[in-house]
């Protein structure tokens, strides 16, 4: 499974036996890499994530040593991704554990792959866990993912095309028209005035504006600053987020009811160790009254975390499988309906991305008309 996976992973591991252990860094050890990707991000952050999930998922299986294989796997990517998963390696090198290291190192897996992870080894349940991360990971989302990627592509190409010809415009053909208008004692219409105040405004400001951009670009870049945004503010002001966090839930404890654990011991782990501020004050809720004698889905519903109408489906199951089902199955529904507002804010932007372009445009083509059927008239006279 290993080598099917990672044919690189496995000749530097068998080179390492080979070789009597790892006397030496690993850097000096490993021999040639075939590296998952290019110089240039050829990979969405969530399909490299899904990859190093499933490199734990095979590590927990075949019960390898993940030291190693953390830091060969750091080797086989370039760029942001392969700091962090050498920070990741340095971490567990310094005898911190592997869920320790993972939740210092933001973004090398997700939060809630994480939190999914730190359930799944306190319940017991880490292989089941591990297999329902893939199954859920599996590049079903894909398509929008690169669909949505591919836009944002666009937009940025387009417009710095439009820049580009609008500086090329004013630099080369804007000053022989001026002089013609001054010429002709022409005064300019009132569409070209209006290109030359933006180009003049554009030169004093651009280096401002353009550290500003550059600026919020490493804020958005940065992995601490974005998940400081997704555990404190994001889940407040997006109603996505508060879905993925309440699908994610209902995951984990899909995978305890369905492994026979005792959901009050399943809620007190995941009150313990939740990252997210206010889901984990409603799991606390939930867990003292647990503790007072309350039946679990009760104490769920009191806590907000599930509906009136999720509390009648899941206590009118049968057995266990049924409420494992019934609680993957709202997991599913919700990522569904995540999907599928992602897809009409597509729907929406990138028309009004393109109209504003077009209207740019209109408005270039418009001043120079305008400027011509003047001088036509000036000519006439």
């Amino acid at each position: 499974m290993l080598e099917k996976w990672f044919p690189s992973i496995v000749a530097f591991l068998r080179f390492l036996k080979s070789s009597g252990g790892p006397s030496a860094p690993l850097y000096s050890r490993v021999g040639p890499k075939w590296y998952l990707s290019t110089w240039w991000p050829s990979e969405s952050l969530v399909s490299m994530q899904y990859s190093f999930l499933c490199l734990l998922a095979v590590a927990h299986a075949e019960r390898l040593e993940i030291k190693p294989l953390v830091a060969a796997f750091a080797d086989e990517h370039r760029g942001t991704y392969r700091r962090r998963l050498r920070l990741l390696a340095r971490r567990m090198g310094s005898n911190a554990t592997l869920l320790t290291a993972l939740e210092k190192t933001p973004d090398a897996l997700n939060d809630n792959t994480v939190l999914a992870i730190r359930f799944g080894s306190q319940s017991g349940t880490l292989a089941k866990t591990y297999e329902q991360l893939m199954e859920d990971a599996r590049p079903r989302i894909r398509p929008a993912l690169t669909s949505q990627g591919n836009s944002r592509g666009y937009w940025f190409i387009v417009g710095a095309c439009i820049f580009l010809l609008f500086q090329s415009i004013m630099f080369f053909i804007a000053p022989t028209m001026k002089k013609i208008s001054s010429e002709f004692e022409m005064q300019l219409p009132t569409p070209m005035r209006a290109l030359y105040i933006t180009n003049e405004f554009a030169l004093v400001y651009f280096v401002p504006i353009a550290l500003s951009v550059c600026a919020l670009a490493w804020v958005f870049r940065s992995s601490s600053l974005r998940r400081f945004f997704r555990r404190q503010i994001g889940d407040r002001i997006f109603r996505d987020n508060s879905l993925t966090l309440s699908s994610q839930l209902f995951r984990m404890l899909a995978i305890a009811v369905e492994m026979g654990r005792p959901l009050p011991g399943a809620l007190s782990t995941l009150a313990k160790y939740h990252f997210d501020k206010g889901t984990r004050q409603k799991l606390l809720i939930a867990r003292n009254e647990v503790e007072q004698g309350i039946p679990p889905w009760n104490s769920l519903v009191e806590a907000k975390i599930i509906t009136p109408n999720e509390y009648q489906a899941l206590s009118g199951a049968a057995n266990n499988r049924v409420q494992s089902w019934t609680l993957r199955k709202m997991a599913t529904i919700k990522q569904e309906t995540i999907q599928s507002h992602s897809d009409v804010r597509m729907t929406f932007v990138h028309p009004v991305v393109i109209l504003v372009f077009a209207a740019i445009l209109l408005w270039i083509c418009y001043s120079f008309f305008s400027f011509i059927t003047n001088l036509i008239q000036q000519l006439a006279r």
